[in-house]
């Protein structure tokens, strides 16, 4: 990792590997769940692994965190945005995880600040 990118970090990072699910968010639709290895967690976000096709690139996801890592995120960053009992993210960064086979997706989470963004508010599906 360059300097650079370790300085831009807000929140330490905490190697926490789990399964959990996440959906796709994308024209009011929610899509199939797809199962996740967490690498690590921070505050405002996630690196996880997955055998599946990506996420694109700057796409919303819904993601399934269990109780206790929800808990412990929205004390930390109280803004998290929520949407149906799970925390809402923004892919930020996609990169070959074990060549060939999986991919590692760096996630961003969404704050309620960040709702004032009307694109974001059209996409999500009526609750």
């Amino acid at each position: 990792m360059h300097a650079d990118q370790e300085e831009r970090r807000e929140f330490l990072r905490i190697d926490h590997e789990v399964n959990l699910n996440y959906r796709e968010i994308k024209d009011q639709k929610l899509f199939q769940k797809k199962e996740i290895l967490t690498r690590n967690i921070s505050a405002c976000g996630l690196l996880f692994r997955t055998t599946n096709m990506p996420p694109a690139l700057s796409s919303i996801i819904q993601i399934e965190l269990d109780t206790k890592m929800l808990n412990v995120c929205s004390e930390v960053e109280e803004d998290l945005m929520l949407y149906k009992g799970c925390v809402l993210g923004k892919v930020v960064r996609i990169a070959e995880g074990e060549p060939g086979v999986s991919y590692d997706i760096g996630v961003c989470f969404l704050r309620k600040k960040d709702s004032t963004d009307k694109k974001l508010e059209e996409m999500l599906p009526e609750q």
